[in-house]
């Protein structure tokens, strides 16, 4: 015979479960998220990062890329398709002009997820120091991705320069 109690604590149990798989399963806006933490951190270098070290980073960044992955800079007129390895180098190249860097997104907004893809826009800004001068830039940038073999990865970005005030 079940009595209250047991059904008191099954209930609990269930209503427990039912939170933690809501809070803790891996959507499509967390995964996306989870990504543009990684370019943030990885695209980051302090003074002491060894050179080793801002290999591994750029191949960690570049991974987060389709290959190839169309890539456009509006204010040079620069647009291109370009292979994981190409990313990876020019990643390379731009770590090493600065002492540091720090890498930042804001008012990051997913416009849609439908269908293994999604768009979204933001505002990236780096800041450090480059060879003897502070440097300090702000862009739009323009994503859109797609999951491929179950990961979120950069298949066209877009850099919009931000007007001076």
């Amino acid at each position: 015979m079940v009595n209250g109690r047991t059904i008191v604590v099954a209930v609990v149990v269930a209503f427990v479960a039912a939170v933690a798989a809501y809070r803790f399963w891996p959507g499509d806006e967390r995964a996306i998220r989870g990504q543009l933490a990684l370019v943030e951190e990885m695209g980051s270098k302090d003074e002491a990062e060894q050179p080793m070290d801002g290999l591994v980073r750029a191949a960690q960044l570049a991974a987060l890329f389709d290959d190839p992955c169309q890539l456009t800079v509006e204010s040079t007129r620069h647009a291109g398709s370009f292979s994981r390895k190409q990313i990876q180098d020019r990643i390379v190249l731009v770590r090493t002009s600065f002492a540091r860097v720090r890498v930042s997104l804001h008012d990051i907004v997913i416009d849609r997820i439908d269908n293994g893809t999604a768009a979204l826009h933001g505002t990236l800004r780096l800041s450090g120091q480059g060879t003897g001068d502070p440097v300090a830039d702000v862009q739009e940038v323009r994503v859109e991705m797609a999951r491929i073999d179950g990961q979120w990865l950069f298949t066209a970005v877009t850099l919009v320069e931000v007007l001076e005030r």
